[in-house]
């Protein structure tokens, strides 16, 4: 009975070796692994023919690991940065989690810029999104 303790102890010993010291660390008390985004994509709708005064729409979508709540920053390219606004992601279908953040921007003057989602405290960005409308 010792052999078979000391055979599975090894195993067990194994595993934790190659699942290595990172993932042990992406977990929280209890075992439940930790929030962690994983996408993050952007979405603008400039408003219509591209002409001020107009709305336009911004839509973020988030992916996590787990379902939680993450914050974004919305960055325009010239450095402006706004947020942070919270998103909660909800457990999806094919695994993961997803949720979603959207606001109409109200566009009074001419505007020629893009913009990007950045999630703070991970390496997590969207594409970059143009936003036109012309006066």
């Amino acid at each position: 009975m010792t052999h078979l303790l000391k055979s599975c102890a090894a195993a067990l010993a194994l595993a934790a070796l190659a699942a290595g010291p990172a993932q042990a660390l992406d977990l929280q008390a209890g075992g439940a692994p930790k929030l962690k985004p994983t996408a993050a994509q952007l979405g603008i709708i400039s408003p219509p023919g591209n002409a001020c005064p107009g709305t336009a729409t911004l839509t973020a979508w988030v992916h996590t690991n787990v379902p939680g709540t993450v914050d974004i920053l919305l960055v325009r390219k010239n450095g402006n940065v706004a947020g942070p606004y919270a998103v909660t992601t909800v457990e999806g279908a094919s695994g993961g989690a997803m949720g979603s953040y959207a606001r109409q921007l109200n566009i009074v003057t001419p505007i020629d810029a893009e913009y990007r989602v950045v999630i703070p405290n991970s390496t997590v960005v969207s594409n970059w999104v143009p936003l036109v409308a012309h006066c």
